[in-house]
C-alpha cells in the first residue's frame, strides 16, 4: 500500500507537470487562434483523446494486469504480444475508419479538418502501439519511467505546437506536433521495456486476449467517452455556421473541469496494478486487501480532486478571466455545470478502476453502457436547446448515472473492510 500511494505520488505529480503545460499550451494557443479555430481544436482534441482512450482502454490494462500478478514468463509473454497485436490493428481500423468516414462526408466536419484528421490518425495508430508498451511497463512497476514518458511527450508536443503556430500552420500545424509527439514517446517506451524481453518467444496471437479484455475495455472506455461525448455532440447537433465557434468557447469550460478525471486516471494507473497483483494474495486481514485500495480512492477523490472541482463551481467568472480572453466568459455557467461532471466522473474512473482490478465486471460495464446512453439521450435534447449549457449537463448527467449504477458494487467491496456499509449491502442485495 506504501508503494502504491509513493506511485500514485509520481504519477500525480506527472499529471501537475503535464496538466501546467497542456493548460498554458491550451491558454497560449487561445490568443493565437480565434474561437473558431479554437473550436477546430477542441473537437480535434476531443476526437483524438476519445481515439486514444479507445486504444488505451483494453489491451494495455490487460497487459499491465498480466505482468503484475505472473511477471514476465513464458505465458505472460505471448499474451504481450497479442495484446500489441490486437491493438495495434484495433488502432489501424479506428484511424481508417475516421479518415474515411470524414472523406465520405459522414463525419459532418467541414473543410477545415481536412488536414487536422490525418494527423488525427497517425497519433491515434502510434498510441494503439504506446498504451500497450506503456501497461507492461506499469505491470512491471516502473512507474518513474512511464511518467517521465508522458511528461517528455506533453514537452514536445506543446513547444513544437507553439512552434508550428506561430509559423502560420494554425490547427493542423499543432495536429502534426501531437503526431511527433507520439512517435518520440513510443521510441522511449520500447527502451522502457526492453530489459524484460517480452518479444522472446514464438506467436503473436492468443485469441482468449480478446474475451478476456472485453469487459475491461468497455469499463475503462466509460469514462473517457463520457469525458468528450459532450463538445463532439455540441460541434455536430449546433448550427453548422456555429458549430466550432460554440465548441470553442465550450472548450475553455471543459479544459478546467476536465482536470479532475485526469489525475484520477493517473492515480487509476498505479492503483490499478498493485490492486490487482495483490487481489490474488492477500487475505481480509491484509493491509494490501483490495478493499483497502477503495478507500484510499475514495480518501484521494474527498481531499484532492473534490475541492478542485468546488472551487471551479464557486468561482467560474475569476479563473476564466485569468486565463481566457475576454470572448470566453460566456462559458462561466457551462464551467460551474461541466466542473460538477468532472468530479462525479473522477470518482467514477478511481471506483471503476479498482473494482476491475479486483475482478467486479458486471457492474462496472453496466455503470458504463447506462451512462453513456444517458449522455447522447441529453445531448440531443438539450444541445439544440441551450447549447453549451446542454452539453455540461449531459456530462453531469452521465457522471451521477455511472456512480448510482456502481453503487452495489462499491457497497459489496466497500462492506469488507468498512462494516457500517454492510448493512446498506444486504438492503441492496434484497
Amino acid at each position: 500500500m506504501d508503494d502504491a500511494r509513493k506511485n500514485s505520488a509520481i504519477f500525480v505529480f506527472a499529471y501537475l507537470i503535464t496538466s501546467f503545460i497542456n493548460y498554458a499550451f491550451g491558454v497560449v494557443l487561445s490568443w493565437y487562434l480565434n474561437p473558431a479555430q479554437f473550436g477546430v481544436l477542441g473537437v480535434a482534441q476531443s476526437l483524438l483523446l476519445m481515439t486514444g482512450l479507445v486504444v488505451g482502454s483494453g489491451f494495455a490494462w490487460t497487459a499491465a494486469r498480466d505482468l503484475a500478478v505472473s511477471g514476465a514468463d513464458e505465458q505472460t509473454r505471448l499474451r504481450f504480444r497479442a495484446a500489441l497485436f490486437a491493438n495495434t490493428a484495433l488502432g489501424a481500423a479506428l484511424s481508417l475508419g475516421i479518415w474515411s468516414a470524414y472523406q465520405l462526408n459522414w463525419l459532418f466536419l467541414g473543410p477545415a479538418y481536412s488536414l487536422v484528421i490525418p494527423f488525427l490518425g497517425i497519433t491515434t495508430f502510434l498510441l494503439s502501439i504506446r498504451s500497450v508498451i506503456n501497461g507492461a511497463s506499469r505491470g512491471l512497476y516502473q512507474f518513474k519511467l512511464v511518467a517521465l514518458n508522458l511528461i517528455g511527450e506533453v514537452v514536445i508536443k506543446a513547444c513544437l505546437g507553439l512552434l508550428l503556430v506561430t509559423m502560420g500552420m494554425g490547427v493542423a500545424g499543432v495536429m502534426a506536433a501531437f503526431a511527433l509527439g507520439a512517435f518520440v514517446s513510443l521510441l522511449h517506451s520500447l527502451w522502457i521495456i526492453h530489459p524484460a524481453r517480452l518479444w522472446q518467444g514464438k506467436g503473436w496471437f492468443y485469441p482468449p486476449i480478446i474475451t478476456e479484455t472485453g469487459p475491461l475495455f468497455m469499463a475503462m472506455l466509460g469514462p473517457a467517452l463520457m469525458l468528450n461525448l459532450d463538445i463532439l455532440g455540441l460541434k455536430l447537433l449546433s448550427p453548422i455556421e456555429f458549430g466550432d465557434t460554440l465548441a470553442g468557447h465550450y472548450q475553455a469550460a471543459v479544459i478546467l473541469a476536465r482536470g479532475p478525471v485526469f489525475v484520477a486516471q493517473a492515480i487509476t494507473l498505479v492503483i490499478f496494478s498493485y490492486a490487482a497483483s495483490d487481489g490474488k494474495r492477500s487475505d481480509q486481514s491484509s493491509r494490501s486487501h483490495p478493499s483497502n485500495y477503495l478507500r484510499t480512492a475514495m480518501q484521494a477523490w474527498f481531499f484532492l480532486l473534490l475541492p478542485i472541482s468546488l472551487m471551479l463551481m464557486v468561482f467560474p467568472k475569476p479563473i476564466l478571466t485569468v486565463l481566457f480572453p475576454a470572448d470566453y466568459q460566456s462559458a462561466s455557467l457551462a464551467l460551474q455545470i461541466a466542473a460538477g461532471g468532472g468530479a462525479t466522473l473522477a470518482l467514477v474512473t478511481l471506483l471503476i478502476g479498482v473494482l476491475q482490478a479486483g475482478g467486479e465486471k458486471r457492474y462496472t460495464v453496466f455503470s458504463a453502457l447506462s451512462a453513456i446512453l444517458i449522455q447522447v439521450v441529453t445531448l440531443l435534447w438539450l444541445v439544440p436547446r441551450w447549447g453549451p449549457t446542454g452539453a455540461a449537463i449531459s456530462m453531469l448527467c452521465a457522471g451521477i448515472t455511472a456512480l448510482l449504477a456502481l453503487l452495489p458494487a462499491f457497497m459489496r467491496k466497500g462492506s469488507e473492510f468498512w462494516p457500517g456499509l454492510r448493512p446498506i449491502h444486504q438492503l441492496l442485495d434484497r
